[in-house]
């Protein structure tokens, strides 16, 4: 807590001030003031006066007058130290009032010693007339604080019952402070009263610690003067020379006592000293006890813990034993339920052949006549042509009430009608969701109905980038949907190689999903390598047999790395929208540059530069003529392309919209216009949920809902090819 000072007259102080430190205690006070008189010849006396707070509020509610509450009641502290002012005014001395607040009453003296230069001090400390020159505790704790941080420029007398029992005064010879003893060993009121007597009467028979000017003096004055005038202020002050000022009745008997009370001090400080050591001891041999304790507890645990770590290492050992073992139980399950899938579908299906009257709607994969083609093709009008290649040419057409792509193969190919429809039958079979759905198909006219896809080819938006360009999301979703149904194809039992991929095969469905097309066609016709059409994109002839694996004009045979090259091919075109003239070439240049910006499209938007030279790299890696150093398409393409799904996800918004994202219009049941989960063929050649149309035939109709004409029966067959297309449909 801090201080107030109230001071009256104390700026007018200078060092020839005695200051008189007085508390509330009138007698204590009075001792300390007549002592001040008797034995100073000042100019001027200040009485110095801490003053405690009960607490900070009632500080703070403290009247401007300076009533503080003590044990004279409302009486203020101002009041007081009038009282003992008027006790030194017919001394004829000039009087002033220091008043400071403070919570701790030596820390004030200590702090009003610095602030205000006090020079001179005198105050009251407790005395013990067993040991010269001690403090005692209680009282002398303040005096001893005072003692030990005052300012060294202040000279300090500390009284005890009107008598001086010690001092600090500061001496110029030595620039220490020392303190003298100056108290009389009183044993009895007697003795106190003779020793005042012969304070009154004579000359002091003890002064210590004086040179020989200050004796030649001391003889001089006491000739002429006795022991009770006053001491000279100024001498005092003047001769810092002074160490110690003290008083002797008997020296010998003093200088014993103090020998006796200092090995009793030692004495006892040794009895500590032994305590300590002692304890010391007791707690070294309790801490070795716990120590050991610790360290077998340690031992125990260390074995523990090697016992827990071959523990864990058996059951390490019996649980990947029993991992591997529930591994080959889940496959041999899975086969079980496979086959056993097959088995009930096989058996469903003969049991419903049988029943069925019309032989030409027992089959599961639909067959449609020509005429259906003739009239979903207009007649085969040409702008209805969507495409056209060494394998045929393919319309758009409605069929029974679908959007459909009629590709019509070559004349020339399979040599019998039974071989095609036994490949129809094998190829309707492979369903996964990046493969064009096939839906059926024409023996009469050597056709294939597939699901219409309206989004075109990849091939025709590489060819007009400038025109909605597809972003760099797209092109990475679509070499990674290219990669999944390439990995279905080679994991298939047989392996199926597609043989064919280039961009005008990969199509685009409304969502910019990717789906290869013309899978199993280079079988269904048998034509040279060589006799491949031209493609749009590749302008020089050279180029027409870039995407083919070179390795296959020297073997003769497709392999599934042959696949691995041409899908390196299209993601080297994904993502530079460049010819294929000089592509591997410039990619293979701008990496060693690490100048990978100046061959990416960009158009396609802002590629991200780690994730693209990464790709980069796996396409050129794919496109090496020697099918050994080509990666594999599970361990290293599709582990490179798998953590670009979720930086693919977020689309631009015109390619996300919900007018492109409709139903196909052959998953659609044309009674009920819902998806259909469970397709029947009819009589008409129309494919209806199956509730819907039972519901119909029931209720007592004999016609078909999409023409109107008779059925020729009421007999209804399962769509398992448009099922399944459903189902993958829904799940992707």
């Amino acid at each position: 807590m801090g201080s107030i000072v109230w001071g009256e007259g104390v700026e007018d102080a200078d060092a020839d001030t005695v200051y008189v430190a007085v508390g509330k205690n009138a007698q204590k006070s009075q001792q300390l003031l007549h002592w001040a008189l008797n034995n100073f010849s000042a100019k001027q006396f200040c009485l110095l006066h801490i003053h405690q707070p009960h607490s900070r509020n009632s500080f703070l509610g403290r009247n401007l007058s300076g009533v503080v509450p003590n044990e004279h009641g409302n009486q203020s502290v101002h009041e007081i130290l009038d009282q003992y002012i008027l006790t030194l005014v017919p001394e004829g001395v000039r009087v002033h009032k220091l008043l400071i607040e403070m919570d701790d009453i030596e820390k004030g003296i200590a702090k009003a010693i610095a602030q205000h230069s006090i020079r001179c001090l005198v105050m009251g400390a407790a005395g013990d007339g067993y040991n010269l020159g001690k403090l005692a505790k209680q009282e002398s704790e303040k005096a001893i604080f005072v003692r030990e941080q005052a300012l060294l420029s202040c000279n300090i007398w500390f009284i005890c019952n009107g008598s001086l029992i010690c001092t600090r005064i500061y001496s110029k010879h030595t620039s220490e402070v020392e303190t003298g003893r100056a108290l009389l060993v009183l044993n009895s009121n007697k003795e106190a009263k003779q020793s005042k007597k012969v304070k009154s009467e004579s000359t002091p028979d003890a002064l210590k610690y004086l040179d020989s000017d200050d004796m030649k003096e001391i003889k001089s004055g006491t000739s002429n003067h006795s022991l009770n005038s006053k001491w000279s202020f100024n001498n005092i002050m003047d001769r810092s020379k002074l160490a110690n000022l003290m008083f002797h009745e008997d020296e010998s008997f003093e200088s014993r006592y103090a020998m006796e009370i200092r090995r009793k001090e030692v004495e006892e400080q040794l009895a500590k000293a032994k305590q300590e050591v002692q304890k010391m001891k007791n707690e070294r041999d309790e801490m070795l006890d716990e120590l050991k304790m610790v360290q077998d507890h340690n031992l125990a645990l260390m074995n523990q813990i090697s016992e827990s770590h071959c523990t864990e290492t058996e059951l390490e050992e019996k649980i990947i034993s029993a991992v591997d073992l529930l591994i080959s139980f889940r496959e041999k399950r899975d086969r079980l339920r496979i086959e056993h899938a097959h088995a009930v579908r096989e058996v469903n299906m003969v049991g419903k052949i049988g029943k069925a009257d019309n032989s030409s709607y027992r089959v599961e994969f639909p067959a449609f006549s020509f005429m259906e083609i003739n009239e979903a093709t207009h007649d085969f009008d040409p702008s209805w042509k969507v495409g056209e290649g060494r394998y045929g040419s393919v319309y758009k057409g409605l069929l029974r009430n679908m959007h459909v792509a009629i590709k019509m193969l070559p004349s020339y190919g399979c040599q019998s009608l039974s071989e095609f429809q036994h490949q129809m039958e094998v190829l309707s079979r492979v369903r996964h969701p990046n493969l064009l759905t096939l839906i059926g198909s024409c023996a009469e006219s050597r056709s294939l109905v597939y699901e219409y896809l309206n989004n075109g080819s990849l091939e025709s938006h590489l060819a007009r980038k400038d025109k909605n360009p597809l972003p760099w999301q797209i092109r990475i979703s679509i070499a990674i949907d290219m990669c999944s149904a390439l990995i279905f194809l080679h994991s298939s039992e047989p392996c199926i190689i597609h043989g064919n991929l280039k961009p005008s095969k990969v199509l685009l469905d409304a969502n910019f999903v990717a789906k290869l097309s013309d899978l199993g066609i280079p079988s269904l016709v048998q034509q040279s390598l060589d006799s491949d059409g031209t493609s749009t994109i590749c302008n020089n002839p050279n180029e027409r047999l870039a995407y083919v694996d070179p390795e296959c004009f020297v073997t003769g045979k497709f392999t599934p790395e042959s696949d691995v090259y041409s899908f390196g091919v299209i993601l080297l075109q994904l993502l530079t929208g460049r010819p294929l003239s000089g592509l591997v070439r410039d990619m293979k240049c701008a990496l060693e540059k690490q100048n990978l910006k100046a061959v990416l499209d960009f158009t396609a938007g802002e590629w991200p530069l780690y994730q693209t030279e990464q790709l980069a790299y796996l396409a050129l890696r794919c496109c090496e003529k020697t099918w050994l150093n080509r990666p594999d398409l599970v361990s290293e393409i599709w582990s490179v392309l798998e953590p670009f799904k979720a930086t693919c996800i977020g689309t631009p918004p015109y390619l996300t919209s919900k007018k492109l994202r409709h139903v196909p219009s052959h998953f659609v049941c044309p009674i009920v216009q819902e998806v259909m989960e469970d397709p029947y063929i009819a009589a008409d050649g129309f494919t209806y949920e199956a509730e819907a149309i039972r519901g119909w035939l029931n209720s007592g109709h004999d016609t078909s809902p999409m023409t109107n004409l008779k059925l020729d029966h009421t007999d209804l067959v399962p769509n398992y090819a448009l099922h399944n297309a459903i189902l993958e449909w829904q799940q992707h």
